[in-house]
């Protein structure tokens, strides 16, 4: 092998360990960031006065569409008991109400209250302010891979939650293809 093969060996190499470099890298920034997250969370939850299973069904009632109490308990992973108690504590928080579908008014659903709304974008509003003039510093077309990324991601997460859900004994909970794997976001 001549001189510069080899050195266009050596750097391909050096390229491909360096890109393995930052996918471990991006691991752990992943797992930090998960790691904020989880104790803004927290924080929140405290400043709220709710626990972290009552936040989360707060924060899903500000989707794109009501929820009916079932729907809510299906998307925070409760039982309808469970989600029963959880409405009944945002209820005397003042932070959601039930009330009639105006579509339907067989059906309930729960919608956050002006003082949960207000008190939410208090302090979520900077921080969604800050990621959007962050955002803005990047190209379309990264802007899209990293949506692609975070949609991936977010699929992975629930794919291998619902996994971990299943009894153990199932062949595949908590694996992909027979062994335990850890996902691209940690």
């Amino acid at each position: 092998m001549g001189t510069a093969a080899r050195r266009t060996s050596t750097a391909a190499r050096r390229t491909s360990e360096d890109h393995e470099l930052l996918i471990e890298e991006f691991g752990h920034v992943m797992q930090e960031f998960q790691r904020a997250a989880d104790t803004l969370d927290q924080r929140v939850a405290d400043r709220l006065g709710l626990n972290r299973t009552d936040l989360r069904c707060l924060e899903l009632l500000f989707g794109p569409a009501p929820m009916s109490p079932g729907e809510l308990a299906a998307a925070a992973g409760l039982t309808t008991g469970g989600v029963t108690t959880a409405i009944d504590r945002l209820e005397r928080a003042g932070y959601a109400t039930r009330v009639r579908d105006a579509g339907d008014r067989r059906r309930v659903i729960v919608q956050p209250t002006e003082k949960g709304r207000t008190l939410t974008e208090e302090i979520f509003s900077p921080i969604a302010e800050e990621g959007a003039e962050y955002l803005r510093g990047f190209d379309s077309t990264t802007l899209a891979r990293m949506t692609d990324f975070l949609r991936f991601a977010t699929r992975q997460q629930e794919e291998h939650a619902a996994a971990l859900a299943r009894p153990a004994d199932t062949p595949d909970a908590g694996t992909r293809g027979g062994r335990r794997r850890r996902g691209a976001t940690g």
